[in-house]
């Protein structure tokens, strides 16, 4: 996703961006700034241009991301993930229209050969912008009533949001006995899931989580079970057809 973010962008060198090198990460601010956010004038982007002197550009850094709204994220990655899409974000509002020619020239000719019936769209959500600013800022402000954490994709966090709500809010869930007790403690297993020590907790975590998706996928499919079972196995006997003798 990363890549495709600069190439979007047009970056001299999307393949070989090695972000978690300070300097080089510093420089690809600096470019962004240059020449696709352009939030200061030229003559306030001294600091920012001091990527030789980190311990300047760490500083301008931080006033930057303030000056620009970027919420609070863990990682090199995350930040230049949300810088990226903020500059997209902007190189597709200075000119929309330059996008909705290209959809014109490769849809227009076949929209109009087309002889089916047009059927009216009422459904709310399916002209709603699901990038706009205050769709955004309302997702995120959700997440944090719902404490979901921040991800760089407002929709992958909705995605969340939407698992919370119908885990812990919806009608069903209040319905729910609390489990109490003490929690298995998976984390201790005596079967090795990976050879990094690190990476072995989130997978057992994801594990877990696979588990989960399969046993919900299991309920539905003996539910589907029995209904069907409930319409084959009790047939209705017509006795108007029946007869007595030959």
């Amino acid at each position: 996703m990363l890549k495709l973010k600069l190439e979007a962008l047009e970056h001299p060198s999307p393949d070989k961006l090695d972000y978690n090198d300070r300097k080089v990460f510093a420089s690809t601010i600096l470019w962004l700034e240059d020449q696709k956010i352009r939030s200061y004038k030229i003559e306030e982007r001294g600091n920012l241009r001091k990527v030789d002197n980190l311990t300047v550009w760490e500083g301008a850094y931080m006033q930057y991301k303030n000056d620009l709204g970027m919420p609070k994220l863990e990682s090199p990655l995350e930040e230049l993930t949300w810088m990226l899409s903020y500059a997209i974000r902007l190189e597709f509002l200075d000119a929309p229209d330059n996008f909705k020619d290209i959809n014109s020239q490769q849809f227009g000719q076949q929209q109009t050969k087309s002889k089916a019936p047009s059927i009216k769209n009422e459904n709310f959500f399916d002209n709603m912008d699901f990038n706009h600013k205050d769709f955004i800022a309302g997702v995120r402000a959700l997440a944090q009533k719902v404490k979901v954490p921040h991800h760089p994709n407002h929709l992958i966090q909705l995605e969340a949001i939407a698992r919370v709500v119908k885990e812990r809010l919806s009608s069903s869930a209040k319905d729910r006995q609390p489990i109490v007790g003490t929690p298995f403690p998976f984390e201790r297993g005596n079967d090795k899931v990976s050879n990094d020590s690190a990476l072995d907790y989130p997978v057992r975590i994801l594990r877990l989580l696979q588990i989960q998706s399969l046993r919900e996928l299991q309920t539905r499919i003996n539910e589907t079970i029995v209904a069907i079972q409930n319409m084959t196995a009790n047939p209705k006997t017509d006795t108007k057809l029946g007869k007595v003798g030959r």
